[in-house]
C-alpha cells in the first residue's frame, strides 16, 4: 500500500495544527474606561467595520473551529468570522476572558498615570497577575492542540492575551516589557498565527506570523510578517 507523503495534506486535514488568536475590535467606550470584565460593552461602527476586514482574512483560511471570549465585544467580533465558515462550531471559553483586575472601570486618564501595567499595581488580590494570565494563555493553546490536531483554531480574545501569546511563544520572557513598548501592540482585529507540529510534545511553534488588516503602519497592515523566534524557541 502506497503511504501519503507527509508534504501531501488529507482532505479536511492540515500539515500542522494553526491557530490564531484575534484581537476584537474598536469597541463602543464613550466613558473612556478601562472596561475590563463590565457587561454590555459592545463593538462601534468602526468595530463592525474592522470585524468585516478581519473577517476577509480568515475567509481565505480553512478554520475548523472558532473559540470565544464570552465578553459581548468579542462574541459579536466573532459573530462576523463566523460567516465565511458556516459549518465550523463556536465555543466560549473563560481561557480566553478578558484580564481580572480591579482597575476596571476607572478613566484611563489614571491607566495612565501606571503606564496601564495593573499587573505591577495590583488593587486587588483577586487581580490576575502576569504569570497568571500566562498560564491561562498556555492552558487554552494546550487544549486546542489536543482537541484540534490538524485543524485551524480561531481564537477571539483581548489585546494582552494576544500580546502574551505572540511573545510567550516567541520565546520573550513574560514581563511587561514583552507586551509593551517597544513591541507593537495587538490592533483591533488584528491575527496572531501560531503554526504548530502535530507532536505535542513540542513547546513552541515552528512558526509565529503577526498581520493587522485594520492599522495604518504598512509593516503590519499589508500582509502576513513572520516574527523572530528567541530563547528556547529559536
Amino acid at each position: 500500500m502506497l503511504s501519503t507523503p507527509p508534504e501531501i495534506e488529507e482532505p479536511g486535514r492540515r500539515a500542522h495544527t494553526v491557530l490564531y488568536f484575534v484581537r476584537h475590535t474598536d469597541v463602543l467606550n464613550p466613558g473612556d474606561i478601562l472596561y475590563g470584565r463590565l457587561p454590555r460593552f459592545g463593538l462601534s461602527d468602526l468595530g463592525w467595520q474592522q470585524a468585516r476586514a478581519t473577517a476577509t482574512v480568515l475567509a481565505e483560511e480553512p478554520v475548523g473551529v472558532f473559540y470565544s471570549s464570552p465578553q459581548l465585544r468579542a462574541r459579536q467580533t466573532v459573530s462576523l468570522l463566523l460567516a465565511a465558515h458556516p459549518e465550523a462550531p463556536l465555543h466560549i471559553t473563560k481561557l480566553l476572558a478578558e484580564v481580572v483586575t480591579a482597575w476596571q472601570g476607572r478613566p484611563h486618564t489614571q491607566l495612565e498615570e501606571i503606564a496601564f501595567n495593573f499587573y505591577d499595581n495590583r488593587l486587588h488580590t483577586s487581580d490576575e497577575s502576569l504569570d497568571q494570565l500566562w498560564a491561562r494563555v498556555q492552558r487554552f493553546v494546550s487544549l486546542a492542540r489536543r482537541r484540534h490536531i490538524g485543524q485551524s483554531v480561531v481564537a477571539v480574545t483581548h489585546g494582552d492575551i494576544c500580546h502574551l501569546a505572540r511573545a510567550g511563544f516567541r520565546g520573550l520572557p513574560i514581563e511587561i516589557a514583552s507586551i509593551r513598548s517597544p513591541h507593537p501592540y495587538p490592533g483591533k482585529g488584528s491575527l496572531t498565527r501560531l503554526t504548530f507540529r502535530d507532536d505535542l510534545k513540542e513547546t513552541y511553534p515552528i512558526s509565529v506570523k503577526y498581520y493587522d488588516p485594520n492599522g495604518n503602519d504598512p509593516a503590519w497592515s499589508r500582509g502576513w510578517v513572520s516574527l523572530e523566534m528567541v530563547g528556547e524557541a529559536s
